[in-house]
């Protein structure tokens, strides 16, 4: 189209027609946005109320099974003259085909006194390389006391120290790994229940029980 052959009223009514496409345009954009989010909105609130259902049938179900197994843990201590201070439990059916594992996860924590009992660990260790020989086996038992990325360290590895500790009769370690053991603080987290099943060929399935793994 030729704009210069138009006259002035043509002109005008093809910017007339022009502003109101546009104008449509935008009315529709905006409309479609709106039903976006009513709709956004209305998913939203169907999807959280039906998963505030699970969870509080979830929570009261985990509940449940602890209650359940509290009796079982209890003979459990009693007829076997196990502690009571575990922090997990596993139960096995006769057949072998369910396991369930119940108990309470902890963060390892260590109060500001672990700093002294590592310092006289590493003083005492640092006696003992005098060749290259012992200075990698102190280079190993070192690495027993390396911290994790949150900066603490391992009960498992200080217990692994302990025997060692036992097995030298140094006093001076013995007594950092005693000030080490002193100041373990671990910190519950929460709770957990873990239930394993074998199918048909024998093959162990972990049960999905949260979300993520479902």
């Amino acid at each position: 189209m030729d704009l210069s052959k138009l006259s002035s009223e043509e002109r005008a009514a093809l910017k007339a027609q022009l502003d109101a496409e546009e104008k449509a345009e935008r009315n529709r954009i905006e409309q479609e946005r709106e039903a976006y989010k009513q709709l956004v909105d209305a998913t939203v609130k169907a999807c959280v109320t039906k998963l505030q259902k699970l969870s509080s049938e979830m929570m009261r179900n985990k509940q449940e099974v602890f209650n359940e197994f509290s009796a079982v843990i209890n003979m459990k201590n009693e007829l076997f003259k196990v502690k009571g201070d575990r922090q997990s439990d596993t139960f096995t059916t006769s057949d072998g085909v369910m396991r369930i594992t119940l108990g309470n996860r902890v963060n390892e924590g260590w109060d500001d006194t672990v700093e002294a009992g590592i310092e006289i660990v590493k003083e005492y260790l640092g006696t003992l390389a005098k060749d290259d020989n012992s200075a990698n086996l102190v280079e190993t038992v070192m690495s027993l006391l390396a911290k994790d990325r949150k900066g603490a360290l391992k009960a498992n590895k200080v217990l692994e120290l302990e025997r060692l500790a036992v097995k030298t009769q140094d006093i001076r370690f013995i007594e950092g790994i005693n000030i080490i053991k002193a100041a373990y603080r671990p910190v519950p987290t929460c709770q957990f229940i873990q239930v394993e099943i074998k199918d048909e060929n024998g093959s162990a399935m972990t049960l999905p029980l949260s979300l993520s793994a479902m």
